[in-house]
């Protein structure tokens, strides 16, 4: 092997510290994970679809917002269906994408929106089905449908074929000729007449027959499949990002769904996830600090309000911010907002409309005094120096 240059034991010692500091923020995603519930991993070393070919059907879906992955009528997949992109993505036979797609859906991933229904065996859950009617005393398939007629004048009940005479209709029970419909006699409904057995059925026996498996089986035993449009979550850009397709639910269990307020440590760790990424893209971040106040001293508002007025104010504030931004309480007085790729003015204008919305609240202390606020923005365009102090800084207040 030919020796290395400096140039190249630079390279290395970046990469190296890069590795070091990805596994800095992989141990403190730990630490907060701990407790939880934290689901095995799927994928690996299972049969079908891998992680990645499932991550990049996430991508597909994260494409097509609007038209998600839609199915297609295929008579010859299982299904019925086929869904094109993702079967060509997981690389699979027509159709057979919908395990995969289910899969993703049940981890929330997905979103589904019903298409079709379709009825499939219940042995090999194919589509591909016969279904015919029997002979209910002797299951023979020789039905037909003939219509009765009823005679009024003497109140018989019978088959057509029994009144039909030629060209005239006679009553085989009082021999009277039949002339006018409605008039002499009417066609109350159709039956089943069995030619084996002759016996007269209004329901006859329905059967359902693969045509896969050649299963035979009643018709009430047939499975009903619901066919989706799958359509990207919340959560489908996050599991992208993070490259797994579980253990997601740490962050639903740091927000509040209704409030999307996140806790400390997670902003933290999205701060840190940042500034990483400062060291290898050109980019900016700020991170602004929202103090209440009440005669320019700090006010605990997230102790005194009300739980329906931090959903109210959580609400509000949120609604205000882009996807990728985050808000957290950072004590009982300050809200930490965490805004990726703006700049400080744009953190500014941000704090303005965030003024704008809690002037419309006309939020007060308890003995009825307003409730002022007060800013603080950092951005940053390059990393600092020193990661773990700049966090340190950020954690403390400073």
């Amino acid at each position: 092997m030919g020796a290395i240059d400096g140039k190249d034991r630079s390279s290395l010692g970046e990469l190296r510290r890069l590795a070091s500091t990805v596994d800095g923020l992989g141990e403190a995603v730990a630490g907060l994970s701990q407790d939880l519930d934290w689901e095995p991993e799927l994928d690996e070393g299972q049969s079908g679809p891998g992680l990645q070919d499932k991550l990049a059907l996430l991508g597909d879906a994260l494409s097509r917002p609007d038209v998600g992955l839609a199915p297609q009528l295929n008579p010859f997949a299982a299904i019925g269906h086929g869904y094109p992109i993702a079967d060509r993505t997981l690389g699979l036979q027509t159709g057979e994408a919908r395990a995969a797609l289910e899969e993703l859906a049940e981890l929330g991933l997905l979103r589904r929106e019903l298409y079709n229904r379709v009825h499939v065996c219940p042995k090999c859950m194919r589509c591909q089905l016969n279904f015919r009617e029997t002979c209910q005393n002797c299951d023979s398939l020789l039905l037909h449908i003939e219509r009765l007629i009823h005679h009024f004048h003497c109140a018989y009940i019978g088959l057509e074929s029994e009144f039909v005479r030629g060209i005239e209709m006679i009553c085989p029970k009082c021999r009277q000729h039949l002339h006018q419909l409605g008039q002499d006699f009417d066609r109350p409904h159709e039956s089943y007449v069995c030619e084996d057995c002759k016996a007269i059925t209004e329901v006859p026996v329905v059967h359902g027959q693969c045509l896969h498996c050649t299963n035979l089986f009643p018709v009430v035993e047939a499975r009903v499949l619901d066919i989706f449009t799958y359509y990207p979550t919340e959560l489908t850009a996050r599991a992208i990002e993070l490259g797994r397709l579980t253990g997601l639910r740490v962050a639903d269990l740091l927000f509040d769904p209704e409030v999307r307020l996140a806790r400390l440590d997670y902003l933290m760790l999205e701060v840190r996830r940042e500034l990483l990424r400062l060291q290898r893209h050109q980019s900016v971040l700020s991170l602004a600090r929202l103090r209440f106040q009440v005669r320019e001293e700090p006010f605990p508002l997230f102790q005194q309000a009300s739980e329906r007025e931090i959903k109210d104010l959580g609400r509000r504030l949120t609604a205000t911010l882009r996807e990728l931004d985050l808000a957290a309480p950072f004590d009982a007085s300050t809200l930490c907002l965490l805004l990726p790729e703006t700049n400080e003015d744009g953190a500014r204008q941000v704090a303005h409309r965030i003024d704008e919305i809690l002037g419309r609240l006309s939020l007060h202390s308890p003995e009825g005094e307003p409730v002022r606020t007060a800013w603080t923005i950092q951005s940053w365009q390059e990393p600092p120096a020193d990661l773990e102090a700049a966090l340190a800084a950020i954690r403390d207040g400073n």
